[in-house]
């Protein structure tokens, strides 16, 4: 199975891995798995349609399409307005619907933050961006996974957002292993 990863730094960044730690992550649970990351730390969603081009269509088709944005669009110091966010999304989606067959596509919410150490970024935006990605998703008939909620009901938020900048955001193998386990489940019943 090949799969294009795409989206922010949450998909971008090595946390001390030879390769994204999302890739290794689900290396881990599907052996099998080949793999393509565009990921783009720092990227929004206006950004990242900029570039779609290059990040998702010019990119050898793979099996499936997962995406993760919105991180950056909801930090207060660079925020993009909600309306906007949905814009940029809906853009996105029916762009790739042309390469990509809707169950083939997996839309993932931005992660949950410890609010302690996160200052530009709350749940409760956090969980209003998610809202927006899965009605996105829904309309275009994508996949959904909630990764906010599913790092809230995991219980030790402050432990699993711990990653090598210990922002409260970028977070480590805990944080990785609830996004491998999430994107995995998914793969599965692509």
């Amino acid at each position: 199975m090949r799969v294009l990863l795409t989206g922010d730094s949450i998909i971008a960044r090595y946390e001390g891995k030879t390769e994204p730690h999302i890739n290794w992550n689900l290396k881990q649970i599907l052996p099998e798995i080949q793999i393509e990351n565009t990921a783009v730390s720092g990227i929004n969603s206006g950004a990242f349609f900029a570039r779609l081009n290059e990040l998702v269509l010019s990119v050898k088709k793979c099996d499936n399409l997962v995406i993760l944005l919105g991180t950056n669009d909801l930090a207060t110091h660079k925020q993009v307005p909600l309306e906007q966010f949905k814009r940029n999304m809906q853009l996105i989606a029916s762009a790739v619907i042309c390469q990509y067959y809707p169950p083939h596509v997996l839309l993932i919410s931005p992660p949950a933050v410890d609010e302690k150490k996160q200052h530009v970024r709350s749940n409760k935006l956090v969980e209003k961006y998610a809202g927006v990605v899965k009605k996105v998703a829904d309309e275009y008939h994508f996949r959904y996974t909630n990764l906010c909620q599913a790092m809230i009901d995991a219980d030790d938020l402050s432990m699993i957002s711990r990653g090598i900048k210990n922002d409260g955001l970028h977070f480590g193998d805990k944080g990785y292993e609830i996004l491998g386990n999430l994107i995995s489940s998914e793969l599965k019943k692509m």
